[in-house]
């Protein structure tokens, strides 16, 4: 009995170990079970998914017990988070061999993979004891130091096998380019270089940690997304899944010292002013919102020239038409108040007037082209009025003048500023003021305010709701996060918000009823769900009960809808249920979104939500592969699918009006091509990059957090609740939807630019 008492005593800590391992492994495999009958029919890898699930959960419980108990180690403070960091580490790495293994097993053995899953754990468990007590749980510690050359090679071979290397659906690994070896071998000495020099130069906050592996995480599903249209290349199997690990790990190591550098960047390198003086300097100095505004006005006339009297788009085509009283299908979209009342707010109702009332007074005078002429010239001269004001305000708020010529060329060069300045849609004016609000949101913040400047932004605000209809949501995801931080100013902003409500209320609850304007449809707010069901529906028809087909078909009326688009589908299909597996578009809800019957009730809606609600729960995959593939575009730097309005449109000339181009061809065609192609231009191509602008603002929202400077976040805000409005709305990859913060994106980055080097100047 003594004996086998000191067996017992010389072999506690394994024996302590058997048992916390036990009581771990039985919380893993029951939690294993039960997940992996919840995600059977919802996902391929569903045994990879149960096996992290579980191992999460009981992972953690495990680690307390081995440190507190059976190790017994006595690491404190950041001794212990390095315990915690390794243990997972450790984790990690036998989580995805488990999975590999059971996986491998499974496919080649007849057997359950519970039963699989029995003697693999058994085996690594084993393995895990010795690396716990001496390397993790060890109180002497043991240092394993790897040379910075041999680390960076690591590195470098990883990072090129991130950023070139491909899976293709049979596993096979490839590089996506067939001569890719002296591409490799410049670009492998580039990165090697990069990391030599800056792998220990700084030390990273966790918000940039943070920011990094969330950047990498949007690149490995981005491309996914891209290629295939769903996670296939991310969770696919196992070897997607390791791949994207390393991955995610690869370039989140990239990318924060990457934002490390920028971030140390914008603190200390000081942009130098222009030193050498001259007239056209001093010019500038003393009159910059009229020189810039000379100077773009020369950019912009080759356009207004090129494309007179303007460019005509779907919506503005149907605007006039609805000014001039014909019927559009915008009127089919909504509850008319009055037949007889053509115009709705389906596009705000100030820019149908404004673009209508322009167009009319020239078909009044026999000239259709001259009153569209009119209103080009009316947004070309807001566009440089808002853009010299812009240069203006930073001048005079301490931006030095090589940084406003900088902006200044942008302004000019960049094709999209022109071409949307003579476009009739209503993004351009909406835009201009955003940039009104945005540059005021930083006055407020800034500078003192008076009563007349409180006024201006009230005004600005109100106009930022009323042409867009969306605009309202960019004020109230902005401004009272103001509140929190500018306490003195509290008083100013609360009469300000509640002007801009009690006005738009007023104009949507009271005027546009007055005037028998029919408002918008809530159709509008339901892109995400509608395209969810669509999806569902496309894959899983059989899974839909003749109930709720019948919800469905409430909801949704395909009939209407073929009246418009395409009237074959009312021989084609007997609902619209029936119409969704062909009509849903990955990336564009506008095929199912338009097929919303306006008469249904709002129990009509309470009981499509139940059916979604059920296909949420039964097949959430789904469900986020229909999100992703309508918002990736917007996170997803490598994506360049947008578009310039250029070509002629024959909408009007099909009502009867004479809208037509002018003779002048080939300037047209050579705007053209410099307009579609300029976003795959090396380096200025980002300056219009969807993915890279969204990527820069939550970068300088953790730049902020991690500076302190919490009174600036509000400025950033406006920028982030249009990516809000991005994910919520009907396309993928729309660039007039992003337009409004890729514009404002300039001034944003050169004001900032001075909080970090803290030389922002107050004006009184």
């Amino acid at each position: 009995m003594n004996k086998i008492m000191e067996i017992i005593k010389n072999n506690m800590v394994f024996i302590k170990y058997l048992f916390s391992s036990g009581i771990s492994f039985v919380l893993d495999l029951t939690l294993f079970t039960i997940f992996k009958f919840i995600l059977k029919n919802n996902f391929g890898a569903y045994i990879l998914l149960a096996t992290i699930i579980a191992r999460v959960i009981s992972s953690f419980i495990n680690y307390l017990l081995n440190r507190n108990a059976v190790f017994k180690s006595d690491k404190k403070g950041s001794t212990d988070k390095e315990s915690l960091i390794k243990y997972y580490a450790l984790v990690i790495i036998q989580m995805f061999v488990s999975g590999t293994l059971v996986t491998i097993l499974h496919d080649n053995i007849n057997i359950d993979e519970t039963i699989i899953k029995i003697p693999v754990e058994v085996v690594l468990f084993v393995i895990n004891f010795f690396v716990q007590k001496f390397f993790i749980f060890n109180n002497n510690k043991i240092n394993i130091t790897i040379p910075n050359n041999i680390k960076c090679l690591m590195l470098t071979l990883l990072t090129i096998c991130s950023l070139f290397l491909e899976l293709d659906k049979k596993n096979i690994f490839k590089f996506n380019s067939d001569d890719m070896a002296i591409t490799l071998l410049f670009v492998g000495v580039l990165i090697y270089g990069f990391y030599v020099k800056f792998i220990n130069k700084y030390k990273s906050n966790w918000q940039f940690k943070l920011l990094s592996i969330l950047f990498s995480i949007l690149m490995v599903i981005g491309y996914s997304y891209d290629k295939l249209g769903n996670a296939y290349f991310v969770f696919g199997n196992i070897s997607f899944v390791i791949y994207s690990i390393i991955k995610i790990m690869t370039l989140s190591y990239l990318f924060n010292i990457c934002l490390n550098i920028i971030y140390n960047k914008l603190n200390t390198y000081e942009i130098k002013d222009i030193i050498k003086k001259n007239k056209f300097i001093e010019l500038f100095n003393n009159h910059p919102f009229i020189v810039s505004f000379v100077i773009m006005l020369i950019c912009f006339i080759p356009y207004m020239i090129a494309f007179y009297p303007a460019i005509m788009g779907y919506d503005p085509s149907n605007q006039i038409r609805e000014f001039m009283g014909m019927h559009t299908r915008y009127m089919d979209s909504v509850i008319l108040l009055d037949e007889n009342v053509t115009i709705t707010n389906f596009n705000p109702v100030l820019h149908t007037l404004l673009l209508g009332g322009c167009f009319k007074l020239g078909h009044i005078i026999g000239n259709d082209n001259l009153g569209l002429f009119f209103y080009s010239v009316i947004s070309v001269l807001i566009v440089l009025t808002t853009l010299s004001y812009s240069i203006s305000y930073m001048k005079k708020n301490g931006v030095n003048n090589k940084l406003l010529f900088i902006v200044l060329a942008i302004y000019c060069l960049v094709p999209i500023y022109p071409f949307y300045s003579i476009t009739t849609n209503k993004d351009m004016i909406f835009c201009c003021f955003i940039l009104l609000y945005i540059l005021k949101l930083h006055d407020l913040i800034t500078n003192e305010q008076s009563i007349k400047k409180y006024i201006i932004f009230t005004i600005i605000m109100v106009f930022t709701c009323l042409t867009r209809n969306n605009g309202i949501y960019t004020i109230l995801l902005s401004l009272p996060f103001a509140l929190i931080w500018l306490k003195d100013k509290r008083k100013g902003i609360i009469i300000s918000l509640v002007c801009v409500l009690l006005c738009y209320g007023t104009y949507n609850k009271v005027i546009l009823p007055a005037f028998k304007i029919s408002n918008t449809s809530i159709r509008e707010m339901l892109s995400i769900p509608f395209q969810q069901t669509a999806r569902y529906v496309k894959y899983h028809p059989e899974e839909f009960t003749n109930e709720d087909k019948e919800v469905i078909n409430k909801v949704f009326d395909y009939k209407s809808y073929a009246d418009i688009y395409d009237p074959t589908l009312k021989e084609k299909y007997s609902s619209s249920f029936d119409t969704f597996g062909d009509l849903y578009d990955p990336e564009l809800s506008d095929p199912i979104k338009n097929q919303y019957n306006i008469y249904n009730t709002n129990e009509d809606l309470v009981k499509y939500f139940g059916v979604w609600s059920k296909g949420l729960v039964k097949r959430p995959v789904v469900y986020i592969d229909a999100t992703i593939n309508n918002v990736y575009g917007y996170f997803y730097p490598n994506t360049s699918d947008w578009t310039i309005y250029y070509k002629y449109n024959t909408r009007l000339k099909e009502a009867g009006f004479d809208y037509h181009y002018n003779n002048q061809k080939g300037l047209r065609k050579v705007l053209s091509e410099y307009g579609r192609n300029f976003v795959r231009y090396p380096i200025i191509g980002c300056l219009i990059n969807m993915g890279l602008a969204a990527w820069i603002y939550m970068f300088l929202f953790m730049a902020l957090w991690v500076k302190k400077q919490y009174k600036y976040i509000p400025f950033v805000l406006p920028a982030i609740s249009f990516l809000l409005v991005c994910i919520a709305g009907p396309a993928n990859t729309y660039f007039r939807y992003a337009w409004p913060y890729l514009m404002s994106m300039p001034v944003v980055l050169c004001l900032l630019y001075l909080v970090f080097n803290k030389k922002n100047v107050i004006s009184k």
